[in-house]
C-alpha cells in the first residue's frame, strides 16, 4: 500500500494561478493578501529545514506575521473572505503550537495539517479576488450607513 501524494507542481501552480486572479480581478485588498502569502512561501522556502523532526520555529514566525497580516486586512475589509483565509491562517498557528506544546504530535500530521491550511487559505484569497468585481460594485452602489462589514457591525 502506498501514500498519495501531489505531484510538487500543484502547490506554486495553485498560489500562482491565485496571485494572477487576484492581480486580475481583486482590488489593493485582494492583491495585498495574495502578495503576503507568496513573501511568506518564498521566506518558508529559505527557512524550512527538511528532515526536522520539532516545531519549525522560523516557519511559525513566518506564519505568526502572515497572520498579522491577514488578521489587519479582515479587520479593515468591508468582504467577509478576509475572516476565512485569516481564521484558516490562525490554525496553521494553531498546528505550529500543538507541536510546540506536544512532541506526540507526528510529523506527517504536522506536515499534514500545513498543507490543508495553505491551500485553504489561498482558496479564500482567490474566491475573494474572483468576487471582487461584483462584491464592491454592490458595496459602492449601497449608502454608507448601508454597507456591511465583516468587521462594522
Amino acid at each position: 500500500m502506498t501514500t498519495y501524494q501531489l505531484p510538487p507542481f500543484v502547490w506554486p501552480t495553485a498560489l500562482m494561478s491565485v496571485c494572477a486572479l487576484a492581480a486580475w480581478r481583486g482590488r489593493d485588498v485582494e492583491r495585498l493578501a495574495a502578495a503576503g502569502y507568496l513573501a511568506a512561501w518564498a521566506l518558508t522556502l529559505v527557512a524550512f529545514r527538511a528532515g526536522a523532526r520539532d516545531i519549525q520555529w522560523s516557519v511559525m514566525i513566518i506564519d505568526v506575521a502572515l497572520l498579522g497580516l491577514l488578521f489587519g486586512i479582515a479587520l479593515k475589509s468591508r468582504r467577509y473572505w478576509p475572516l476565512f483565509s485569516g481564521a484558516f491562517q490562525l490554525l496553521a498557528v494553531a498546528t505550529h503550537v500543538a507541536v510546540a506544546l506536544d512532541s506526540g504530535v507526528s510529523g506527517w500530521a504536522y506536515q499534514t495539517a500545513g498543507i490543508i491550511w495553505g491551500y485553504l487559505v489561498i482558496a479564500a484569497i482567490g474566491y475573494g479576488a474572483w468576487t471582487a468585481p461584483r462584491r464592491y460594485a454592490e458595496i459602492e452602489a449601497m449608502p454608507d450607513s448601508d454597507v456591511p462589514g465583516a468587521t462594522r457591525r
